[in-house]
């Protein structure tokens, strides 16, 4: 398992891959330099999870909000999620402007469920839930 990281002055982004679920923690300020270096890491991460379908969990408790431009890359980053096999996703959040932001972000690109029914207090009933999804295909749908 590789681990990647980048951090600025307002903030730090984190990924893994474990089994076939990626992880992302956000922390602070999300800019777009940070983006640009997830959606890099994103590619590395996934090209180590052996399967064609895979989860998504955001741990990004301490993640403030993501600026308008990073925002607008963010949403093409989790386009590319999508295509690249994301079939489940997951977060753990507790700043309402990231929540709003997320929220906005899976409904502009076509994620059927309420952020309620994929928002968690802690990671791990986000990893069960992103497990359960995946081993369930009648269940999948991001």
């Amino acid at each position: 398992m590789s681990k990647y990281s980048y951090q600025t002055r307002c903030g730090k982004v984190t990924l893994w891959a474990e089994q076939n679920i990626l992880f992302a923690c956000f922390e602070g300020n999300i800019n777009e330099s940070m983006i640009h270096y997830f959606s890099r890491a994103l590619e590395q991460c996934r090209a180590e999870i052996h399967s064609s379908t895979w989860g998504y969990v955001s741990y990004s408790e301490k993640a403030i909000a993501a600026t308008p431009e990073a925002y607008k890359l963010l949403v093409n980053t989790a386009k590319r999620c999508l295509q690249l096999g994301c079939v489940s996703a997951a977060y753990v959040l507790k700043s309402a402007i990231a929540k709003s932001q997320i929220d906005k972000m899976r409904k502009e690109i076509g994620m059927p469920e309420p952020l309620d029914q994929v928002l968690f207090a802690d990671v791990s009933a986000a990893i069960e839930f992103v497990k359960s999804t995946l081993a369930t295909p009648e269940k999948l749908s991001v």
